[in-house]
């Protein structure tokens, strides 16, 4: 697995996703022909891949202009047709329409301690042929300096800004995705990123979305005296905000909110979202631990334990079903900084975090 670091001063979005896509030409081209392969193995055609892509960007050129310059100067320095871009962004608005396996992915765990930076921890999974990321470091057109982990070519996912704001994403499944066209939701989880100082802020930008796919947003801030935070579930339905209970925000692949947790395809089927959260609740005072690595090592749980808290591939499950925990994802807020690990809280070393600061 490799991690790349684009550091940059552009302020100019198209300029800015021209250096990405120059610099990271190879490995763009390369996770586009790892969604290619994903599109094919969840049943969509080509048509369908291109027309939600094409919907994609245009409703993201009226709701974030800038970001759908990044888009295409991205697409301008890689040499792909602007439409591919916009399908590894809209990789999620497209996966929505086919076979339901392979959108599970990821648990979120935050704990607001009195007094002090909320601590913070998500595991990221995804299939295994994935396996060349990039961390973006930018300063946005509000000047905000950003972190953010996504996979190459995509505008963002999980991360840090400069107002002591960080987000963690996971990605949920309604039954109303799929029901129109929506910008991408990883363009959400960047424009927060890059614009919002507070939980109210991130609040009105993802109320503000045309979504056609479902995700939550763990939404944390500290201003060096008071920590705040909030789960935003968002899908084409509508927007619900989650407080914390008791001091805790902990979120895997279901909607917790009762006004859209009816409508939830991942639990209605059986999935492991429901004893990934049995599990965090169970283990949630492990947060409260000074120590990241002690909070990954707290969190190690396998499919053979119950729940895939820390997952690895199943050789008899099918190839869009069979997912591995690629990387830990947090922040310190009180230093402004973005942190990651890769592997599952099981591969955790102490020496093994990477800090990207804002």
């Amino acid at each position: 697995m490799s991690l790349n670091l684009n550091v940059s001063a552009e302020r100019d979005p198209l300029a800015r996703g021209t250096e990405i896509g120059t610099r990271w030409r190879a490995a763009i081209h390369g996770t586009a022909r790892d969604y290619d392969w994903l599109f094919d193995a969840a049943g969509l055609d080509g048509r369908t891949v291109r027309t939600v892509a094409e919907q994609g960007y245009e409703l993201l050129r009226d709701w974030a202009p800038d970001l759908a310059d990044e888009l295409a100067g991205v697409a301008r320095g890689a040499g792909l047709e602007l439409w591919r871009v916009a399908a590894l962004n809209c990789r999620t608005e497209i996966l929505v329409r086919g076979r339901i396996a392979g959108l599970k992915e990821c648990t979120a765990a935050a704990w607001l301690p009195p007094g002090g930076p909320p601590h913070a921890l998500q595991t990221w999974d995804w299939i295994p042929s994935l396996s060349n990321f990039s961390v973006l470091r930018h300063t946005s057109p509000a000047g905000l300096t950003v972190a953010t982990f996504a996979e190459n070519g995509v505008l963002g996912k999980a991360g840090v800004n400069s107002a002591g704001l960080g987000l963690l994403f996971t990605l949920l499944c309604h039954t109303s995705d799929g029901s129109r066209a929506g910008v991408p939701i990883h363009a959400v989880a960047r424009r927060v990123l890059d614009t919002a100082r507070t939980v109210a802020d991130a609040v009105r930008i993802v109320r503000s979305a045309p979504l056609t796919a479902s995700a939550s947003f763990t939404v944390l801030t500290w201003d060096g005296e008071r920590a705040d935070g909030v789960v935003i579930e968002a899908s084409p339905a509508g927007v619900a905000v989650l407080p914390p209970e008791d001091g805790y925000l902990l979120h895997t692949n279901h909607f917790l909110d009762p006004a859209f947790a009816p409508g939830d395809r991942l639990a209605a089927i059986g999935d492991d979202t429901l004893p990934r959260m049995d599990v965090l609740r169970a283990r949630r005072k492990v947060l409260t631990g000074a120590d990241r690595t002690g909070w990954a090592e707290g969190l190690v749980c396998h499919w053979e334990d119950g729940a895939p808290v820390c997952a690895h591939p199943r050789p008899g499950a099918p190839v869009t079903d069979r997912w591995e925990t690629k990387m830990l994802i947090g922040f310190d807020l009180d230093r402004h900084v973005l942190v990651l690990h890769q592997g599952g809280p099981c591969a955790v070393t102490e020496h093994g975090w990477l800090e990207v600061a804002v």
